[in-house]
């Protein structure tokens, strides 16, 4: 008989923008993740060496020296613990869960630890006035896309397959071009947007200021050399001066003349890692541990890329179908805000509106931020704690990824 997976606990770090204006520029990727896992297991009361598997999703940071395994080495951890690097884009960590809830459901793993990290392009802290070592060099890429440029040996040159920007569009990478798309294709309005966008801020910030993101949020302390210590303990993005009015101001990102898409209705770049810890539910009932979640399901699903933002809509809707459900039984929803535009598609889509009183109750990514690879998981946790507050049964946390995909994830809180 399978065993259910439950998830017990939800961290991440405060995020911060990305560039030099971000609070995190000082640190790496180490400063994000290693006082998660600390602090995991430390409020949890729990023994390192009881963890089977750590998972890392990120878009740009994993794969090299398997960053997994590294983390469990400067943790401290028990060598025991297996590790895997994963990139599914925008999903890495809501991936990273679903395989640590499967591996559970099937007998695999016990105790997991699912998360994500992103730092965008660098893996140093960013030097007084210039810009950390980038990982992905986007004028490098295009470089590399001539053909011509492959001629190494034009004396011995192979017959090559098409590569995916021979097959598609180069542009479907640039992810503020497919939003405009999807604007045209869904009738989605820069007012639509705009309006989306200020009620992610005003909520983000009313949570900010009622303490509902504290119990997710671990404070980064940074010391320097200097002898000065500070602490950041909340989220930088959220923009308390943010109106409509400033928002129709802005100018299109993409699109100079009649854009759709700006920096107010879309996600900043932004820094961060999040954490999970799964369990079977027989495991956490051993540890005297009261889960928050159960797992219930999860779907993925291919989109066209051109128009990625979509993701969700198909997603749930696999999901829905797969599992015999109705969206009208979930009491709370979670879906990613790369984009305004997307949002507002998607839940329209799914015969609602972008105004519907259980999505994104705390605001999104448009405020918070979008930290590619950690955003799952911060969507996961949001939502386990809001559903938690409010006594809800059942949520659903859903994304758009890069390259044109979508995944979605059910749980249900129970009377544990």
């Amino acid at each position: 008989m399978a065993k259910e997976a439950v998830l017990v606990d939800a961290v991440r770090t405060p995020f911060g923008r990305a560039g030099n204006r971000g609070v995190l520029k000082d640190i790496t990727h180490v400063d994000f993740m290693v006082p998660l896992m600390k602090a995991i297991v430390e409020r949890n009361k729990l023994d390192p060496n009881v963890i089977d598997e750590f998972s890392v999703g990120s878009a740009q940071l994993v794969g090299m020296l398997t960053r997994a395994r590294m983390y469990v080495f400067e943790a401290g951890f028990p060598d025991t613990i297996s590790a895997t690097d994963l990139n599914k884009q925008c999903a890495s960590s809501l991936q990273t869960i679903a395989m640590g809830a499967h591996a559970i459901m099937c007998g695999m793993s016990d105790v997991v630890l699912a998360g994500g990290i992103e730092t965008m392009d660098r893996v140093g802290p960013i030097p007084p006035g210039g810009d950390a070592l980038s990982i992905d060099n986007p004028q490098v890429m295009m470089e590399f896309m001539k053909r011509e440029n492959w001629q190494m040996y034009p004396d011995k040159q192979a017959k090559l397959l098409p590569q995916w920007f021979q097959v598609k569009a180069p542009w479907v990478m640039n992810m503020g071009q497919t939003a405009e798309k999807l604007s045209d294709v869904y009738n989605i309005s820069r007012e639509d947007s705009d309006k989306f966008a200020q009620a992610s801020q005003e909520r983000a910030v009313a949570a900010q200021d009622a303490g509902k993101l504290d119990r997710e949020i671990i404070p980064l302390t940074i010391e320097y050399l200097n002898g000065q210590i500070v602490t950041i303990d909340k989220d930088q993005g959220p923009r308390r001066e943010s109106t409509l009015e400033k928002l129709a101001t802005l100018k299109g990102a993409y699109k100079p003349e009649g854009g759709l898409v700006t920096a107010g209705n879309s996600c900043p770049r932004t820094e961060g890692a999040t954490l999970t810890l799964l369990m079977s539910k027989e495991k956490a009932k051993e540890l005297g541990l009261k889960p928050l979640l159960t797992f219930r399901g999860a779907a993925t699903i291919g989109t066209d890329p051109e128009i990625m933002g979509i993701g969700p809509l198909p997603a749930t809707q696999k999901l829905l179908k797969r599992y015999g459900w109705s969206l009208n039984q979930f009491d709370l929803i979670e879906i990613n805000e790369a984009f305004a535009c997307q949002v507002v598609a998607t839940m329209r889509g799914l015969d609602s509106n972008e105004w519907d009183e259980r999505l994104n109750v705390n605001g999104g990514a448009i405020a918070f931020g979008h930290p590619l690879g950690a955003t799952g998981a911060r969507l996961v946790g949001t939502m386990a704690y809001e559903m938690q507050r409010r006594g809800s049964r059942w949520g659903l946390a859903t994304l758009c990824i890069g390259g044109g995909m979508g995944m979605s994830l059910a749980w249900e809180r129970e009377d544990y």
